[in-house]
């Protein structure tokens, strides 16, 4: 998928990301996406940091987006199956992460998913905040499948 097409499923097309300040800031040729998570107040928590739910949205909209560089989505969706997070300091300010899958591990996605008929990848994400500080680690796993009929025609109108 082309990166415009990934920044207007991110920006425009998920309520949950758009609604969160969720932004994409960087799709590269060799497959890296690189987030940001803008520090407003309907992510913060009771104590003023970011809630940790929003800060597993980022993790979890980056490394899907990560995998969705490869595919065409009315062909292919992947679902997050497993998020393994541990927050390792308060975050400060706009958060940013960077997930990536580069073509080759797409392409034994794709050949595991054609040969036994499911496909999962585990992708590890930093998140770091404003002041350049990891604030979390994390491994999200990701299940490749068919899209459902149901959603063909959503992602035909998002793709244009």
């Amino acid at each position: 998928m082309e990166a415009a097409m990934m920044t207007g499923m991110v920006e425009e097309g998920c309520n949950f990301a758009k609604r969160s300040g969720m932004k994409v800031r960087e799709v590269t040729e060799d497959g890296r996406i690189d987030m940001v998570l803008e520090d407003v107040p309907a992510n913060m928590n009771a104590f003023g940091l970011t809630h940790a739910g929003a800060i597993c949205g980022l993790v979890e909209t980056a490394g899907g987006m990560a995998i969705f560089h490869h595919l065409d989505p009315r062909q292919f969706i992947v679902l997050n199956t497993v998020l393994n997070i541990r927050f390792v300091a308060m975050p400060s300010g706009e958060l940013s992460c960077k997930a990536k899958v580069t073509g080759g591990e797409a392409l034994d996605l794709f050949e595991e998913l054609r040969h036994s008929g499911k496909a999962d990848k585990a992708i590890d994400i930093k998140v770091i905040d404003a002041g350049g500080k990891m604030v979390a680690e994390a491994q999200a796993t990701f299940r490749l499948m068919p899209t459902p009929e149901k959603f063909k025609a959503t992602f035909a109108a998002m793709m244009g």
